[in-house]
C-alpha cells in the first residue's frame, strides 16, 4: 500500500516562518518535518510514498531526492504550480496510486498506530475511513438550555465540551478520485466528505487515544518542537 503525504500549502499562519522555507521542512525535533512524517510511516511498514507538493515545492523535493536512499524507501512526487487545497492536491496523486491507499496531511505529529487504522479500513469496506481525534473546548460564558415557554431547564457555568474532530489521517479507495474535480481548488472537508455522505457512501470513523498535533501556527511549531525535542513521546511503532 502506498501512503500519500499531502505537503502543498502555502503555511501563511506560519509566516515569517514560511516565506522562504516550505513547512514540511521545518526542524521538529531537530528534524524536517516530513523527514519525521515518512519514518513514522516507515515504522508501520509503508515503503513507497507520493508527496504531493506546490508551493516552494523544489526544495522538498530536491531534499527528499538526497534523503530517500538513507530513509530506505521510495518517493514518487505529484506536482502542482499552485496550492490547489486538500482534495486538488491529492488528485495530483491519481495517476500514481493504483488501489487503496493511505493519506495524511504534511503537517501533523502524532502516534496514532495506522496499521491499526488499515486493518479497520479492509475490516469495515467503504471508500475510505478518517481517524479522528477529540477536542475539547471551554466555553467562555454560561451555558444556558432552554425549553418551553422560555423556561430555562439547564445551566452550566463555562463547560468543557468535548468533540470528536478530524485528524487529518485517512484511508482511501482509489475511487475517491471520481469524487475530485481535476486541476481545481478543492477541499476533502468541505466538498468531498460532504458530498460522500449526502450520497449514501459508507465513510468509517477510527478512533485511538495517541497523541496528536496539528503544525499549523508559529505558537504550534514551538510549542510541538519543545515536546519532540523532550523525548517526552514515541512516535514509531512499537516492537
Amino acid at each position: 500500500m502506498k501512503a500519500v503525504i499531502l505537503a502543498g500549502g502555502l503555511g501563511t499562519r506560519m509566516r515569517p516562518l514560511t516565506y522562504l522555507v516550505p513547512k514540511p521542512l521545518l526542524p521538529i525535533g531537530g528534524k524536517p518535518l516530513i523527514e519525521r512524517t515518512i519514518e513514522y510511516l516507515r515504522s508501520h511498514g509503508f515503503r513507497e510514498f507520493v508527496v504531493c507538493v506546490a508551493y516552494l515545492k523544489g526544495y522538498i523535493i530536491d531534499y527528499l531526492n538526497r534523503s530517500k536512499g538513507g530513509l530506505g524507501v521510495e518517493i514518487e512526487f505529484a506536482e502542482s504550480d499552485v496550492p490547489l487545497g486538500t482534495a486538488g492536491q491529492l488528485k495530483t496523486a491519481e495517476r500514481l496510486i493504483p488501489d487503496t491507499f493511505l493519506a495524511m496531511n504534511g503537517d501533523i505529529v502524532t502516534s496514532l498506530n495506522v496499521s491499526r487504522l488499515v486493518e479497520f479500513h479492509k475490516h469495515r469496506g467503504g471508500i475510505g475511513t478518517i481517524a479522528l481525534k477529540t477536542f475539547e473546548l471551554k466555553l467562555p460564558y454560561g451555558l444556558v438550555e432552554v425549553g418551553q415557554d422560555s423556561r430555562i431547564t439547564a445551566f452550566r457555568e463555562k463547560p468543557v465540551m468535548s468533540f470528536m474532530v478530524n485528524a487529518g489521517i485517512y484511508v482511501f479507495e482509489k475511487e475517491i478520485f471520481q469524487y475530485i474535480p481535476e486541476g481545481k481548488v478543492s477541499s476533502l472537508e468541505t466538498d468531498v466528505f460532504p458530498r460522500l455522505i449526502s450520497e449514501g457512501k459508507v465513510l468509517n470513523s477510527f478512533y485511538e487515544e495517541a497523541y496528536w498535533a496539528d503544525i499549523g501556527t508559529v505558537s504550534d511549531f514551538e510549542r510541538v518542537d519543545t515536546y519532540v525535542s523532550s523525548g517526552a513521546a514515541e512516535f514509531q511503532k512499537p516492537l
